[in-house]
């Protein structure tokens, strides 16, 4: 053997012995993952590749919510692009705000083999997808369709908000235990089944806290036709009754005409309470004309204005109104469907991540054992429907913005509550 040759064998042994070395401090590094590690240069463009499906209206009817939700699902892959050493890329269709075209294209988007979907701001686009997902057993989250069937029908299905008759409660406990009012109208159009939900929940847990307490606190339950004659009769009778809150299911050019009236009858001095939906833009920049009348609504975000913080928020919420910013500018106040569309992301890249798998079953156990995860509209858990179970966040509107309110309590704050109160009743008697 000469020496060149010699040099060359006494090379190989050294990088052998090194190379075993490795794999037995490591366990399970195999040489590929060793070279990987110690020889090319960690590139996000290197790394093997996930596909999360997003199928939401960028067109037609509802696309301003589907648009507003895919740009914080954008934002977050953005952010967080990568899981347990996966490039997370985003596949879009357009269900163009119609039923038969989400079918197709939820099927176009199953045959991209993604391990998770996220969509669709519609109701119906989502319940028209749910067979298919839920036959190919993929975890799906909706950030804003509140239809209860979702959930109730595929155990595949999630959504990141809360439901109406969930908002609907968190407005009672609002009006009765942070208001103390005993002295309540409830208006709603007639024939409306669109906030059917909102109102039961509501109309419930009124009875629940005045069945305990033996009292009545909803004064009024009237419904009107939408006109100005019904408007007025109405408003009388909440005049008449003393009401100091309102709970009005109205949309905003009625609610415009409303408030006129109101003024007109001196009733500035009630607090409004209504559907989710005044916390749009337009509703908002209706509220200019009434800047003496108080609205209280839910709103999925606790998020005002980028140049606004509150204690309420999570670290998450306010990185997200940061990042918001830098990406789209100052001018694009983040709406609730983008927080939402942003949360729902975050949590599928969490439970995709504590799944250590990426199969379907795998997925769905981690999301339902995920504990109080921050995201930007609040804390999250969910129950075993893939219902999300958290506080209510409730919005006002001041200096022209959307503004956090009030939070309803946590379950665990609301029974330390109800025990001090039954120890009081009995200290009374």
């Amino acid at each position: 053997m000469n020496v060149k040759t010699g040099r060359k064998a006494a090379l190989f042994i050294c990088l052998t012995a090194m190379i075993m070395s490795v794999c037995l401090l490591s366990g399970c590094t195999t040489f590929d993952s060793f070279r990987h590690a110690y020889f090319e240069e960690k590139d996000e463009d290197q790394m093997p590749v996930i596909t999360i499906g997003v199928f939401e209206p960028q067109t037609g009817r509802t696309s301003d919510k589907g648009q507003a939700e895919l740009k914080g699902i954008e934002l977050a892959n953005s952010i967080y692009s990568n899981v347990d050493g996966y490039k997370v890329v985003l596949s879009k269709v357009d269900t163009q705000s119609k039923v038969s075209t989400a079918r197709t294209a939820v099927q176009g988007l199953i045959a991209m083999k993604p391990v998770a979907i996220i969509g669709s701001a519609g109701e119906a686009t989502s319940l028209a997808a749910s067979e298919y997902i839920e036959a190919e057993g993929i975890l799906t989250i909706t950030p804003s369709a509140t239809n209860p069937l979702i959930t109730q029908t595929n155990e595949y299905y999630f959504r990141a908000c809360i439901t109406e008759s969930q908002m609907g409660e968190g407005l009672a406990e609002y009006a009765y235990r942070q208001l103390g009012s005993t002295e309540i109208s409830l208006i709603s159009l007639k024939n409306d089944s669109s906030t059917a939900a909102l109102i039961d929940g509501f109309r419930d847990k009124i009875r629940s806290y005045t069945k305990k307490d033996k009292t009545k606190a909803i004064r009024l339950v009237e419904e009107i036709t939408g006109d100005e004659e019904s408007m007025d009769q109405a408003l009388d009778k909440v005049r008449d009754e003393g009401s100091n809150v309102c709970f009005v299911s109205l949309g905003t050019e009625a609610m415009d005409m409303f408030f006129t009236k109101a003024e007109e009858k001196n009733l500035t001095s009630v607090t409004y309470l209504g559907p989710r939906s005044w916390g749009n833009s337009d509703f908002v920049a209706m509220m200019k004309k009434h800047p003496d009348i108080k609205v209280v609504f839910p709103y999925m975000s606790v998020i005002s204005g980028t140049s606004q913080a509150s204690d309420k928020q999570t670290e998450e919420a306010q990185r997200f109104q940061i990042e918001y910013e830098s990406r789209y500018g100052a001018e694009d106040i983040p709406t609730e469907y983008a927080a939402l569309g942003y949360d729902s992301y975050l949590l599928l890249i969490n439970a995709i991540h504590n799944a250590k798998s990426m199969e379907g079953p795998a997925i769905r156990q981690a999301m339902l054992d995920l504990k109080n995860l921050k995201g930007a509209t609040g804390v999250f858990n969910f129950d075993d429907r893939g219902n999300v179970v958290r506080t209510v966040n409730l919005s006002t509107i001041s200096d022209d913005m959307v503004v956090s309110e009030y939070i309803t309590k946590s379950e665990a704050e609301a029974k330390q509550l109800e025990d001090v109160e039954a120890n009081q009743e009995a200290e009374e008697k």
